[in-house]
């Protein structure tokens, strides 16, 4: 209990460090409310429970020593954020908020930026290891707690994250002017995401 109790505490400081992932979720749950936002935390979560079943079934580590494959997952995020910036941009103009197709989409938005990251990769490569004992019998079952941890802290984390955001913005949400502003600020991230992956296979 130690192990996942320290685990824990990991992940709970992790979640709570500014990136890339905070600043969606907060810039989510100022566009288009809570909902949406705490889908999105779940569609990450979702992520890392895959990022989990690929480590401890050894596919990571066969990506991470491919160098093609490294750069085939880092093409295909980088794509998929670019075209979420257009998808925003194109519809800049719409209704605050189409609330169930709207959420629905941040589901899976959240799970595939999620998946299609290299950075996850190296991520759960290099951490998780550190606390499933390998050298020890059970390490699978081992890492797949782990994962589950991991995924439940996002939930909570990013989930409250939202949930402020939501309420402390919550009456700024009819006015045309913000819509306008978080519209953009999105954009920007999408497009600041995607060169930052794109950026990687150049380092």
């Amino acid at each position: 209990m130690t192990l996942y109790f320290s685990f824990f505490i990991t992940s709970v400081l992790l979640a709570l460090t500014p990136g890339p992932d905070v600043l969606l979720v907060v810039a989510t749950a100022g566009r288009q409310g809570f909902l949406s936002a705490f889908k999105l935390t779940l569609g990450f979560a979702t992520g890392c429970l895959v990022h989990t079943l690929l480590l401890a079934l050894g596919v990571t580590a066969l990506i991470l020593a491919t160098p093609w494959a490294v750069k085939l997952v880092t093409t295909l995020g980088a794509g998929y954020l670019f075209y979420l910036a257009w998808q925003t941009w194109l519809h800049r103009s719409d209704d605050m908020l189409k609330p169930q197709r709207v959420v629905e989409a941040s589901y899976w938005r959240g799970v595939i930026m999620n998946v299609t990251n290299p950075k996850v990769l190296l991520f759960f490569f290099a951490l998780f290891p550190q606390f499933a004992q390998l050298d020890e019998p059970g390490a699978g079952l081992r890492l797949l707690w782990l994962g589950v941890i991991f995924s439940l802290v996002t939930v909570l984390v990013f989930g409250s994250l939202a949930w402020l955001t939501d309420k402390s913005l919550s009456h700024f949400f009819e006015k045309a002017r913000f819509k306008w502003w978080m519209d953009r600020v999105s954009v920007l991230i999408f497009l600041g995401l995607a060169l930052f992956l794109l950026s990687t296979l150049w380092s």
